[in-house]
């Protein structure tokens, strides 16, 4: 007659494969901050909302499982933008006309890669040392220095900066619309280079070719 293995006490009764490997059965007697953060991870996990108004990934930033955040402005671009084209009276074709697709890209190059710039101030408009001491951006983009942002507030004036930026010319003086091009290079003009070129050139052809790579014609 064979003789079938021992098994161990409990073992009908263990509630995961785990505990059946013998594994450290996870209890109450755990520390408290252990068992917090962790069910703090899965609810944020679980809790990861989908947006209404999906604008679509962009190219090298998955948004999938833990990348999933990166989702979560979607529904504030997409008001911004119509926002701010309502209020101008913007249409396609016009040079200062937004789309979701080119906010998305230029958001997700400031803070694509930094899960707490994308919840708080996503477009970095309200940036540490990025005042201007001549208070242009308390009176053009409605922000205070140093104030607590959101995505909605950095998106608001994030379009309002670059509107100001992009009718700006290189002598300070008041011009049409430039385009958006014009107006990325000014908004992240800084005077170094990268490459050789200067960071703001790079910072804008960054975005738009990003926005096509990711979105085709995003234009329309």
């Amino acid at each position: 007659m064979v003789r079938m293995p021992k098994v161990p006490d409990g073992w009908f009764d263990a509630d995961s494969e785990g505990e059946r490997r013998g594994d450290a059965p996870v209890t109450n007697s755990q520390p408290d901050e252990t068992r917090i953060a962790r069910n703090q991870r899965a609810g944020q996990q679980a809790a990861a909302p989908k947006p209404a108004n999906p604008i679509g990934p962009f190219k090298g930033y998955p948004e999938m499982g833990r990348y999933a955040w990166r989702a979560g402005n979607d529904d504030v671009i997409v008001a911004a933008v119509n926002k701010f084209n309502s209020e101008h009276g913007y249409f396609p074709g016009d040079a200062e006309y937004m789309t979701p697709q080119l906010m998305k890209a230029w958001m997700m190059r400031e803070s694509g890669g930094s899960r707490h710039a994308f919840e708080t101030d996503p477009f970095q408009v309200n940036k540490h040392g990025d005042w201007p001491a001549t208070g242009e951006k308390a009176r053009i983009a409605r922000l205070h220095e140093g104030q607590k942002m959101q995505p909605d507030t950095s998106a608001g004036a994030a379009l309002k900066w670059l509107r100001h930026k992009g009718r700006i010319d290189n002598a300070g003086k008041q011009v049409p619309y430039q385009g958006h091009y014009e107006a990325l290079r000014k908004y992240n003009a800084a005077p170094s280079l990268i490459s050789g070129i200067p960071k703001g050139a790079d910072y804008a052809n960054a975005v738009l070719k990003s926005a096509w790579g990711s979105y085709g014609d995003w234009q329309k």
